[in-house]
């Protein structure tokens, strides 16, 4: 679901962090509150997300966001907002490509399901049985059990990683040698025993290959003429050309730093380029129409159906959002029975995401160009299943749950100032830093509190950034006030009136 990244990155804004700690409760509640409640039955999705995308995206300080809808298995409606570059003054239009990172590899399962269908492979085929033109490295597993199943879902116990890129304007290296290990990135061979979900980016590189090797063909050419041109992605491309650099969106780190475009040696696992009503389109090519099938031609349903049934158990952070792997595409399944089918693709400056019900005929595309969309993008994705009348998705209940030690932290601090501040007039506490009173009890709380303070500034802050900016910036807020107050507490240790009480 994600594309590889090399660069750390840190939050240099401070906007959340200079609201005072006395209004907390109410910024908090600006900044958490979902988009479930602002939807009436009267308000179309439409209508909402005009009203409410520009306000998300000055919430999350994310620069530009494109959005499609699919209702009915038909595209009904493509929109965007904000800026494709800030710093061009350029705004985001529905026209404007972006980089959709992994999602590229749900289009990859596409094309290697036609080969499928032409009997040209098959799922269960070992995928050296096919390579021609790349002798497979030495393994400690075996290369038997890497399979094309197995790798479209990431369950060939592939590496995970990827391979460095480099500017538009230069030349990266061959896929072979990459997927050699003579780069940057890891050798592409079985690293961990094949049937474990394990999510790869060099198993989708090693895919390429494969389409590359049974069609003798670029992979890039066969994609788009089996692919992208007969489900009508007309902006959808793998080539770079000038028009696409002046009007692709501009990618932004945690930071709000740009982020240079660039490319590596292969395309499968994160490299196409796209607009959001193509992306909606190829969504919508897996549900059925009154005029038309699922496929659309392309692919038989049942060969539809096979990519969306979960083929092997999520875990880690692909397990809050999700229940299963499928063949590029990861599903769950509703209380319902419903099933629901996604993909998200994320990279040095964007988060991407869709979401669909194949049975219902309901879709929503959202591509950004920020790391700081992943609350944005859980938001939309709630006001689409309100207003379509779904059960709250995986997505959304994760978001919900990862606010909670905000909130938790909150009212720990607040109890703590509290308790301390009734001490202080009653007098039952007073300031008295060098008093024998509980000293070690004391000395014990002081260095916990300094210690869980630095851990997060450290190493904790880092991590929760990476994938939750907003929230990591108001749990550092939190965490500051609580250690704060508990150095106070430190400080101020119980009276002998105290006592006695």
């Amino acid at each position: 679901m994600a594309s590889d990244r090399s660069e750390t990155v840190s939050t240099t804004r401070r906007r959340l962090l200079s609201v005072p700690f006395v209004g907390a409760s109410g910024g908090l509640s600006g900044q958490f509150d979902s988009a479930r409640r602002d939807v009436s039955a009267d308000e179309s999705l439409s209508t909402h997300l005009d009203e409410h995308v520009p306000n998300l995206l000055d919430r999350y300080d994310v620069p530009g966001a494109s959005i499609a809808l699919i209702e009915d298995g038909e595209v009904t409606r493509s929109g965007a907002y904000g800026s494709a570059d800030p710093a061009e003054g350029r705004p985001a239009t529905e026209n404007t490509p972006f980089r959709v990172e992994s999602i590229t590899k749900s289009i990859t399962a596409w094309a290697v399901l036609t080969l499928v269908e032409q009997d040209e492979i098959g799922l269960d085929d070992p995928v050296g049985q096919h390579l021609t033109s790349w002798e497979l490295p030495d393994a400690e597993y075996s290369w038997e059990d890497v399979t094309v199943r197995r790798l479209l879902s990431h369950s060939a116990g592939m590496p995970a990683g990827g391979y460095e890129t480099v500017q538009l304007d230069e030349e990266p290296p061959p896929l072979r040698e990459a997927l050699s290990g003579n780069t940057s990135g890891p050798v592409a061979r079985p690293t961990t025993e094949p049937g474990e979900f394990r999510y790869s980016n060099p198993g989708y590189a090693l895919l390429e290959l494969l389409i590359e090797d049974v069609t003798g063909r670029d992979f890039a050419a066969y994609v788009d003429e089996a692919v992208l041109d007969p489900l009508g992605m007309d902006r959808a491309t793998f080539i770079i050309t000038e028009r696409l650099r002046s009007e692709l969106a501009t990618e932004h780190f945690v930071d709000g730093t740009p982020v240079a475009a660039s490319h590596g040696p292969s395309n499968a696992h994160g490299e196409l380029y796209a607009t959001a009503e193509d992306i909606a389109r190829f969504v919508a090519a897996g549900m059925e129409t009154s005029e038309e099938p699922v496929g659309r031609g392309v692919l038989a349903p049942e060969s539809v159906a096979e990519m969306y049934a979960p083929d092997v158990e999520t875990t880690g952070f692909y397990d809050l959002a999700t229940d299963g792997a499928g063949l590029g595409h990861f599903a769950e399944t509703f209380s319902d029975g419903e099933r629901a089918v996604m993909n998200g693709g994320q990279g040095a400056g964007s988060w991407n995401w869709f979401h669909a019900v194949p049975g219902t005929g309901d879709g929503i595309v959202i591509l950004t160009n920020s790391e700081r969309s992943v609350q944005l993008i859980a938001d939309v994705v709630e006001a689409w299943t309100d207003r379509s009348g779904l059960p709250a998705v995986s997505l959304t209940r994760a978001s919900r749950w990862i606010r909670l030690p905000v909130w938790i932290l909150v009212g720990v601090a607040v109890g703590l100032a509290l308790r301390l501040g009734y001490g202080v007039v009653v007098g039952t506490r007073t300031f008295a830093p060098l008093s024998d009173r509980d000293r070690t009890a004391r000395a014990v709380l002081g260095g916990l509190a300094v210690a869980t303070f630095g851990l997060w500034w450290t190493i904790g802050r880092e991590t929760v950034a990476f994938f939750l900016p907003v929230i990591a910036e108001w749990v550092g807020l939190a965490l500051s006030a609580v250690v704060a107050l508990l150095l106070v507490t430190v400080l101020f240790p119980k009276t002998d009136r105290g006592e006695t009480r």
